[in-house]
């Protein structure tokens, strides 16, 4: 924004520098070459951030004030209506489709095991024809209480 470099070793400047720059990401006004540029500049400096060469590279990029002004106030709205830094949830519409699809894979497998049940007991009925299923209802009737 400023044609001057700031001078990094007034606190100030600093924050203002810091400001300027943390507005320029959040924007999403840092070009994408400046970005991969920097990316590889902090990566190589896995000890200790870099935060002054990151700062005099963003702004050392040129930008329209208005314009950054304008995608900023929208992340500012954006990270506002998220709730701050969590990941924002899912859109209702998918949530809804993500129960219907639940719901419906349940029922395909609470099918599939009545329909074993059903053929286990019948199988159960050819091999054994003495066999009968309401004498276990018997005993739970029979039993003390």
């Amino acid at each position: 924004m400023s044609p001057t470099p700031p001078d990094l070793q007034k606190p100030d400047d600093t924050m203002a520098a810091v400001a300027a720059v943390s507005m320029r990401l959040v924007a999403g006004s840092v070009g994408k070459r400046t970005m991969e540029q920097l990316k590889r500049t902090v990566e190589q400096s896995p000890a200790e951030y870099p935060w002054q060469i990151v700062t005099q590279a963003v702004l050392a990029e040129p930008v329209e004030p208005q314009r950054l002004v304008q995608q900023a106030l929208a992340a500012q709205r954006d990270w506002i209506l998220r709730g701050g830094r969590e990941t924002p949830s899912r859109p209702l519409t998918t949530q809804a489709k993500g129960l219907l699809a639940k719901l419906v894979a349940q029922s395909i497998v609470v099918g599939l095991i009545a329909g074993i049940v059903v053929v286990t007991l019948l199988l159960l009925k050819v091999k054994f024809p003495a066999f009968d299923i309401y004498r276990v209802l018997d005993l739970f009737r029979s039993a003390p209480r």
